[in-house]
């Protein structure tokens, strides 16, 4: 048996092309391609009818969303309300005559903080008010200023500092918009990491920073100094690229930089321990059972040992600190084998004494490089050693210091951020000069740097040595 649909059309093609059924000659027009079949015309099928419904209408009473009953003065309370306390005031007076610059707190709050916040020049800011109120289309607004379109997506909250000149080009727009979190509360910290990294990076740097989604906070030191250790790894031939490790690179992972950057930081206040360089070291360099003893000096003569023989020195700022502590290479021509570390003795305090010798990768040294280590010892004319006088000076720590962070200081002129970060730098600098180490006899008995730290092997991530 058919259904009751496939019975309607087939009846619908017999009244069509079928012969006249009442023999009076008369058939169905031409047009009329579907005619309702009578019950019974086909032999007795049951057509079904269709269920009838009513349609109804929402009622006249039911309440419509809040926002549209708002009036004018809630509104605008609304609107301002939604950006920083800080900006308020300013928003409010800007607004106060011109509806056209108030609905921009709901069509494109960006453009109104942007106004508001002295972006731009003073007259492209008026020219961009005057395109606003003729109602000319927000892009051309915005361009007029020279501000980026995909700020459009962000809400009012976002913007919590004065807004960068974000790059014209299409592609990083386009990556920035993906990049934007979904989450609206981490939008003013995200919006704030973002405007640091262009500005005292990059635009490339900025999209790697946006792209992690595990930040809080507002950029602080640790933030300060990984957008410092970014710029460094551009510049070749500054000695803040000598101290890397390893460079930033747009691929590398959040959790790499971080490990990178507390390496470099640690070569870093090498510079605030060594300065220029050690001048007169405790002991000179000399020769026994045909191994040299050669004396580490500078920032670089430390990295390049800690390269050779894969240990921690590039980290021994902390030992170097206090001034307690010398460190030769042992070598066996033109090849590093062991590295010695000579301390005051315990019980004559201006005498040396073998705090630790290691070979490569920390591992033990044999029992000639020993001897030889003695021997060398000593040849040595003892003298009382006053480890004070063959310390760097302070103000040559300062000025290396103040030589490494010029070229960076130089490049956040005119951000916001250059202030607070040569405070950051310099500040501890001076610090650390006017800070003088302790005497042996100051010390106490729990301060034994031979027993305090190894020069431990390094591995691929950074050493905790």
């Amino acid at each position: 048996m058919r259904a009751p649909r496939q019975q309607y059309a087939l009846a619908t093609v017999l009244r069509i092309f079928a012969p006249p059924l009442g023999g009076n000659g008369e058939t169905p027009p031409p047009f009329c391609h579907f005619v309702p079949v009578a019950k019974g015309e086909l032999g007795g099928g049951r057509i079904e009818s269709q269920v009838k419904s009513k349609m109804t209408a929402a009622p006249a009473t039911q309440d419509l969303p809040k926002v549209q009953h708002e009036d004018a003065s809630s509104r605008r309370h609304r609107r301002i309300d939604s950006f920083h306390p800080s900006y308020r005031r300013f928003i409010a007076e800007l607004t106060c005559c011109a509806g056209e610059l108030e609905d921009l707190a709901d069509s494109f709050p960006a453009l109104l903080f942007a106004l508001v916040s002295g972006y731009a020049s003073p007259a492209q800011r008026e020219h961009c008010c005057a395109l606003i109120g003729t109602g000319a289309p927000l892009r051309d607004a915005a361009d007029s200023i020279g501000l980026a379109w995909w700020l459009r997506k962000l809400p009012a909250h976002a913007f919590t500092a004065p807004l960068p000149v974000f790059p014209a080009d299409p592609e990083f727009a386009f990556r920035m918009t993906s990049l934007i979190p979904r989450d609206q509360r981490l939008l003013p910290t995200w919006l704030a990491r973002v405007n640091h990294g262009l500005e005292a990076c990059g635009a490339s740097y900025a999209q790697w920073i946006a792209r992690q989604q595990d930040l809080v906070g507002p950029p602080d030191e640790h933030v300060m100094h990984m957008a410092a250790w970014a710029w460094f790894s551009g510049r070749p031939g500054l000695v803040g690229h000598r101290l890397l490790r390893r460079g930033w690179t747009p691929e590398a992972s959040f959790k790499r930089g971080r490990e990178e950057l507390a390496a470099w930081r640690q070569r870093l206040r090498l510079i605030e321990c060594l300065g220029p360089g050690i001048e007169r070291p405790w002991l000179a360099d000399g020769t026994a059972s045909g191994y040299t003893f050669v004396a580490l000096r500078t920032v670089e003569d430390f990295i390049a040992e800690s390269e050779a023989l894969e240990n921690c020195l590039d980290q021994y700022a902390d030992q170097l600190r206090t001034g307690l502590t010398a460190v030769f290479s042992i070598r066996k021509g033109p090849r590093r084998v062991a590295c010695v570390e000579i301390g005051l003795h315990d019980e004559e305090a201006t005498m040396p004494a073998i705090v630790q010798l290691r070979a490569a990768r920390n591992r033990r040294a044999p029992p000639e490089i020993w001897q030889a280590t003695f021997g060398w010892l000593g040849s040595q004319r003892l003298t009382p050693l006053s480890p004070l006088q063959h310390a760097p000076r302070p103000t040559a720590r300062i000025e290396a210091r103040r030589q490494l962070w010029s070229p960076y200081l130089e490049f956040l002129a005119g951000t916001p951020y250059q202030a607070s970060f040569r405070r950051l730098v310099l500040q501890q600098s001076r610090l650390s000069g006017q800070s003088r180490p302790v005497t042996r006899q100051a010390a106490p008995r729990t301060m034994r740097i031979p027993h305090a730290r190894p020069m431990a092997a390094r591995r691929d991530a950074p050493a905790g040595a």
